[in-house]
Order: C-alpha cells, then structure tokens, then sequence
C-alpha cells in the first residue's frame, strides 16, 4: 500500500475516533476577538467610528463563524452524538450572546458620546 494511502486511512480512523469521543474540531471556525469598545464620555469622534467599525467587523467575523459551526453541524449528519450536539449549541450560544453584548456596549457608548 502507498504511503499516502496509509496517511489517508490513519487520519480516517483518529478523524473516528476524536468523533467517537464526542469532541467537535472547530477549529476551521475561528472566531475574532471582541473589539475594544471606546467610552463615549471621553472619545473623540474619529475613535468612536473606530469603534463601530470594529464593532461591525467584529459582528461580520463573528457571523461567518457561526455559520461555519452550523456547517460543522451539517457535516457530522446522522452521526453527531448528543455530547457534539450539545458543544455546538453552547458554543454557538456563547458566541451569539458575546456578539450582541459586545454590539448592546458599543450603542450604550453611542448613546453616552451623542449625550455630552
């Protein structure tokens, strides 16, 4: 047997078992770290549209990693366990809610910055 067929069907075989053991891998879904959100008291106008803009990257990243989760999901079928199921719903749960925070911080510093 050729030696990339050897490759192919070890990584075949520890793909099944790391399933087996009821981990996702995600990391093909990278999602970005949560911007710095500027305090609307004190920032200028430049730094506030930096933090929008950041904030609205932050969200467009955080959505392309969601949806690669929802593909992780797809991918594993009939053969997900409820333990994947389970990581891949809190895991996308977590990082809907982090989304929306960061995004709810960001319009609290909107409101604070058109306030003064």
């Amino acid at each position: 047997m050729h030696k990339w067929a050897l490759a192919a069907m070890a990584m075949l075989i520890s793909g099944a078992v790391y399933a087996a053991q009821g981990t996702v891998d995600l990391s093909e879904c990278a999602f970005p770290g949560a911007p710095e959100v500027p305090d609307g008291t004190t920032a200028s106008k430049e730094q506030m549209l930096d933090g929008v803009s950041a904030m609205r990257a932050y969200v467009a990243d955080t959505e392309t990693a969601l949806t690669c989760l929802s593909g992780v999901e797809e991918s594993l079928g009939e053969e997900i366990t409820p333990e994947q199921k389970t990581e891949l719903v809190e895991t996308y749960n977590t990082r809907f809610e982090s989304m929306n925070q960061i995004a709810e911080q960001v319009n609290e510093q909107i409101r604070a910055y058109n306030a003064r």
